[in-house]
This record gives structure tokens, C-alpha cells and sequence, in this order.
């Protein structure tokens, strides 16, 4: 039987809460009315108008609440490799088990993302002993120099490579097998800096992963696994972000949803 509640995280800062805004939105149009949704937002000082921007979303069986993480990331934030098309945010996913120990599964979701189906169908997958349920990483199967950078520096076959940006997370399993103090460890060894902390999660759960289907986490790269019909997530990775370009793949997806809500001006801005 599917459990009812169904925990979801996301994580993102004043700068880019506008985007979790819009999948936020776009999530709760295609939810389930028989279910219930509780949503968690990791960040470190998100302030309090646009935290009322977000709240705004609220239905009663879409709950959100906002969860500072600003010790957590101070006890390691001087280890933590930063390129300059990432936050540190893209880190807090990995506290997320320790966290919440009243969670065995939990979904992760970046904000770059429209959500087309229900996601409770997504969390209602089963992975297994699996620490993580995710799709292949496109850009690693189709690009032959990203491709050789997951396999050589990684260790990682580029088959078998996942998109940290949807993720099912057994945080059962991660409490169990000290996932968060086994990365920490690994930071003090490795400094990846091409996907952050997607490489370090592939070294963590390899031969661990159960691969979801593409059209839960349909990534805008190359050939797209997904019609715009099937693709049930649609992830806007890398540069193929519609508030950038107006040429982007499926991007009028992306504004059907982001006219609908209050920080639409924002985004045209942009």
C-alpha cells in the first residue's frame, strides 16, 4: 500500500527560489488531491518576503516548510568544491538523512525542473536495497568528453552515471551505512569539481543505484530520452535554461507554468 504522505526536499537560496517557486507550482497543479505533500526547503537565509512567496503555494494537502541548514554546512563548508555555475547549495541534499531520521524514503528534487505527472507515483517506486533511485545522466552517455571524465576520474561507466537532480533516497540505508560521514571522508581525499556533488554520489552509491525511468527526470541535453507529452519531470540542466534563452527544448513548458505564478516579472526579467 502507498504511504499518503509523501516528503519531498528541494534546496536553493535567494537567487534561485524563484525557480523553486515554479516547480513548486507546477508539482502541486498535477498532484494528487488523495494524497499528501510535504515539502522541505533546504537553504541557509532565505529571507522572510521571499519565504512568504513560496508559502503562498500552500494547499492543505501541500504543506511546506523551510529547514536552515547553516550549522550543518558550516562544519564542512571549507571542504566543499564550488564552481562558478554552482551554489553550495547543491550540497544540502546530503543532509538530508540525518536530518529527518522520522523519513526511510524521501524524494529530492533541484528547483531547474517543471513537474508534469504526479509525483507521488515517482515516490511510490520501489528501489529495494538501492541507497538511490535515479535516471542515467544524459550528458555522460552522449558526450564523449564527459563521458571519459565520469569513467576516468570517477570510476564511474558512463552507463551506469546518474542525475543527482531526482532523486529517491533510501535514508534508511544512509543512516544505516553512514553515507553522510563517508562523503565528508571523501571530501578530504577527492575534489571533484565538473557535477560537484554528483560525483561524489556516484562514488558513494555505486552499484547502488535502481534507474528510474528517463521520464522522471527528462533531461534538456542532446538527443531528449522523453516527448514533451511523456516527460513527466522535465530538467533544465546545464545551459539549457528557458529564463536564459528563448531557444531552449520544451522551454515553453517551463513559462506555461512560470505565468501562472507571482514571480513571473522576475524571470521575464532575467
Amino acid at each position: 500500500m502507498s504511504q499518503l504522505n509523501v516528503p519531498i526536499f528541494y534546496a536553493c537560496d535567494d537567487n534561485f527560489v524563484k525557480f523553486t517557486i515554479v516547480s513548486l507550482y507546477s508539482m502541486r497543479e498535477n498532484a494528487s488531491p488523495e494524497r499528501t505533500y510535504q515539502i522541505h526547503i533546504l537553504h541557509t537565509g532565505i529571507t522572510e518576503e521571499n519565504q512568504a512567496k513560496v508559502m503562498e503555494l500552500e494547499r492543505p494537502n501541500f504543506r511546506i516548510c523551510f529547514e536552515n541548514v547553516k550549522e550543518r554546512v558550516r562544519e564542512i563548508g571549507g571542504h566543499l568544491p564550488i564552481r562558478h555555475y554552482y551554489s553550495m547549495t547543491t550540497y544540502y541534499r546530503m543532509f538530508i538523512a540525518d536530518m529527518f531520521p522520522k523519513y526511510d524514503k524521501v524524494l529530492y528534487i533541484d528547483s531547474d525542473t517543471v513537474v508534469q505527472g504526479d509525483i507521488s507515483e515517482l515516490y511510490d517506486i520501489e528501489i529495494g536495497d538501492c541507497l538511490v533511485g535515479a535516471a542515467h545522466e544524459e550528458a555522460m552517455r552522449q558526450s564523449e568528453i564527459f563521458g571519459d571524465y565520469c569513467e576516468k576520474v570517477v570510476g564511474v561507466d558512463r552507463e551506469q552515471f546518474f542525475n543527482a537532480g531526482v532523486l529517491i533516497i533510501n535514508t534508511r540505508l544512509y543512516r544505516e551505512e553512514k553515507i553522510l560521514d563517508r562523503f565528508k571522508a571523501l571530501l578530504y581525499t577527492y575534489r571533484f569539481v565538473v557535477t560537484q556533488d554528483e560525483d561524489y554520489l556516484n562514488v558513494l552509491c555505486k552499484d547502488r543505484v535502481y534507474h528510474i525511468p528517463s521520464k522522471w527526470n527528462c533531461e534538456m541535453f542532446g538527443e531528449i530520452p522523453c516527448t514533451r507529452e511523456e516527460a513527466a519531470i522535465i530538467h533544465y540542466i546545464m545551459v539549457s535554461k528557458p529564463w536564459h534563452f528563448e531557444d531552449c527544448t520544451y522551454g515553453d513548458v517551463f513559462w506555461k507554468y512560470a505565468t501562472q505564478t507571482g514571480v513571473c516579472e522576475e524571470l521575464k526579467e532575467i
